[in-house]
């Protein structure tokens, strides 16, 4: 029987459109009859969705396997990279103090950009952007969605392509730790760390992104996402074969986000992904 599978997922607790909740509602609607589900939720720079996500969960723990986990946004060089980790312990007091480090700077990084917003016209406020529950990340998606309710802007992806993409006008760079602190947080959480979408980091070529690889992994990087729902079938196996060059651990997720990511699905992301069974072998959950 196959099992369902999907080890990136975002919810709104950081900048997804479902509840950690829907999302353990539409997974179940999404598998076939009784088949496994694996899903694990990897909000950005927070672990405040993972208690109600690990309740729902526990309702249907004969068939469904929830792994707790987060997406730690770092700077490498002046390049962003993200690092997941799972099966974190969500109560590590290290890890939960620098998270709260992470949202302070990209709460600074927010005020910013309504500031520049403001200077361009826009009548909006961060008195207008709250957050549905404590802990929640506060990202660029919630200020475009403002924009979007306002109607300056038609969609979210609209408001990034003209104001808040890298080189826009209102984008506002942030501090973030480097990778090697965030697998360390990971780690010290009992967590496993993983290099997310290596492929989408377009700034790195070739033998600069074989570098990070190589210089995560002695830095206690432990997995790599080569499975992903933008991968062609030649960045995949190029991915493939960086895990088996530093005897790095597979994994694979959709980065669904909702309603802010439309063209992503659960489990198949674009509509061709699957992510093997074989990834939960080495991933202790």
């Amino acid at each position: 029987m196959k099992t369902y599978i999907d080890l990136h997922i975002h919810s709104t607790a950081s900048d997804g459109t479902f509840s950690p909740t829907e999302i353990v509602n539409k997974a179940l609607k999404l598998a076939e009859k009784d088949s496994p589900v694996v899903i694990a939720l990897t909000d950005h720079d927070t672990v405040a969705g993972i208690d109600e996500f690990q309740k729902a969960a526990a309702k249907h723990k004969d068939r469904l396997t929830a792994i707790s986990g987060l997406e730690i946004s770092t700077d490498y060089h002046g390049v962003e990279i993200h690092v997941l980790g799972y099966n974190i312990d969500i109560h590590n007091k290290e890890l939960l103090d620098r998270l709260a480090v992470c949202r302070e700077s990209r709460d600074g990084r927010n005020e910013k950009i309504i500031q520049k917003l403001q200077e361009q016209g826009f009548k909006i406020s961060m008195d207008e952007i709250k957050p549905d529950k404590p802990g929640e990340t506060i990202a660029r998606p919630h200020i475009a969605k403002l924009l979007m309710k306002k109607k300056y802007v038609s969609s979210v992806q609209e408001a990034f392509d003209k104001y808040l993409a890298e080189g826009r006008c209102c984008y506002v760079e942030r501090i973030m730790p480097t990778p090697e602190e965030a697998i360390h947080l990971i780690k010290n959480s009992g967590g496993i760390p993983v290099l997310a979408h290596l492929m989408l980091y377009k700034k790195l070529d070739s033998s600069q992104k074989e570098a990070l690889v190589r210089e995560l992994k002695e830095a206690g990087l432990i997995g790599i996402e080569t499975y992903y729902n933008t991968y062609t079938p030649i960045e995949q196996e190029y991915v493939a074969g960086l895990a088996k060059q530093w005897g790095l651990i597979e994994t694979g997720g959709t980065d669904f986000h909702g309603q802010n990511k439309p063209h992503i699905s659960l489990f198949t992301g674009q509509g061709e992904m699957e992510v093997p069974q074989k990834v939960l072998e080495n991933l202790k959950y």
